[in-house]
């Protein structure tokens, strides 16, 4: 792969520096009214055919920032596809149905301290997508054992549907293909290429990547980004998590949302899933590993893992290790260790890079992720402005 200068010099949008005039955002410049966030998914047309898709602009990922990204740019008038691999819509901000039960084997929730964020935010609980679900949490050490949440600490906000009704709400109106993944893309003339697993390819002058930073490099192998940038982009780094869901229908829930484990070898986060929903019975418990855990046993036997950290869980929760079901999930790249420090990144001509790998001390973050969403729209309208 080259890496050398592919004659247009990267852009960043560094954090806090998007103006909401520029996107749209609080009765900006949007060169079409803003869509019917109630409209349903606009269908492909019978008569395209499934190589040519006409798109001004296609977004690679279907978590929160892709679907930011795409919401903004098609309030601005632009044609927009969104290409989702999974049959699911916001990224780690997921949930899953184990029998009768809704869970948040992703994301636990969120907080918002962006004005911009805040106002998304204020929209979603007035609309009945998100809810205040606990101001501040406890924590565990070694050495203090169980402290209680402090009074007054930030709001913390989650979904009684799950948390992927946020990628379902941003997804309203879009043009998204779920179950659609690119295995290959490339610079031809004035389009990026794309090419489809199972055939087909789509074509469109401007592209948005949103996966995890290391997945976005595999897809780019042949774009020739410049080679600062791909130093940039390789030194972005994720921390992987191994997650346990685990049911007790006989149990009482504990009296606590969640808690986060400070210094815990083995345990990150036990969250209490059912103080979400309403009129749930027994308990949910949600474990996340610690990194450390995480990586040195990603590709162990998950049963032996699920074990292990039941059983390092009943510190907290004597009867933690006796579930009637568990369910488990592998992130691979669940949080980032090092972000980089722009919101979002022009890598290319009509090629901008984002997601929750950007961002610096706010990657990782839902927020995080939005944000990098409204730069990474930012970036291109900029582009398609000046042409």
């Amino acid at each position: 792969m080259s890496h050398d200068a592919a004659g247009l010099a990267p852009k960043a949008v560094e954090p806090d520096a998007v103006e909401p005039r520029a996107l749209g955002v609080h009765g900006g410049v949007a060169a079409a009214p803003a869509p019917d966030p109630h409209a349903p998914t606009v269908p492909a047309p019978d008569d395209a055919a499934p190589e040519q898709r006409a798109a001004d602009v296609i977004v690679i990922g279907g978590g929160v920032a892709g679907l930011t990204a795409a919401r903004e740019l098609r309030r601005a008038g632009l044609a927009v596809e969104v290409l989702e691999k999974s049959s699911g819509l916001g990224g780690r901000s997921a949930t899953r149905t184990v029998g009768a039960r809704r869970v948040d084997h992703g994301a636990q929730y969120f907080t918002a301290r962006s004005p911009r964020f805040r106002h998304q935010v204020d929209a979603w609980v007035a609309e009945g997508v998100v809810f205040r679900w606990t101001e501040g949490l406890p924590k565990w050490t070694a050495a203090g054992g169980w402290r209680d949440a402090a009074e007054g600490g930030r709001p913390r906000f989650a979904c009684a549907a799950g948390m992927n009704t946020v990628g379902k709400a941003l997804a309203l109106g879009l043009e998204v293909q779920r179950e659609t993944r690119v295995s290959h893309l490339a610079r031809d003339g004035d389009a990026w290429v794309l090419a489809l697993e199972g055939g087909g390819v789509r074509r469109a002058p401007r592209l948005v990547v949103t996966p995890p930073v290391p997945q976005a490099l595999e897809l780019l192998a042949d774009a020739e980004l410049p080679a600062a940038t791909y130093a940039e982009l390789a030194s972005v780094s994720y921390a992987p998590c191994f997650t346990v869901i685990a049911g007790y229908p006989e149990a009482e829930a504990p009296d606590w949302p969640g808690l986060h484990l400070n210094d815990h070898p083995d345990l990150a986060w036990i969250g209490n899933d059912g103080s979400k929903r309403p009129a749930s019975d027994g308990a949910v418990l949600v474990l996340h590993a610690t990194p450390a855990f995480s990586r040195e046993r990603f590709d162990d036997a998950a049963v032996d893992n699920v074990r292990h950290l039941l059983r390092a869980a009943t510190e907290l929760v004597p009867w933690a290790d006796h579930p009637a079901w568990t369910d488990h999930q592998r992130w691979r790249y669940a949080r980032p260790e090092h972000a980089h420090p722009a919101q979002a990144l022009m890598a290319g001509p009509g090629l901008v890079l984002a997601g929750d790998g950007f961002g610096g001390d706010a990657g990782g973050r839902i927020e995080g992720a939005y944000l990098s969403g409204l730069a990474a729209a930012r970036l291109l309208l900029e582009v398609n402005s000046a042409e």
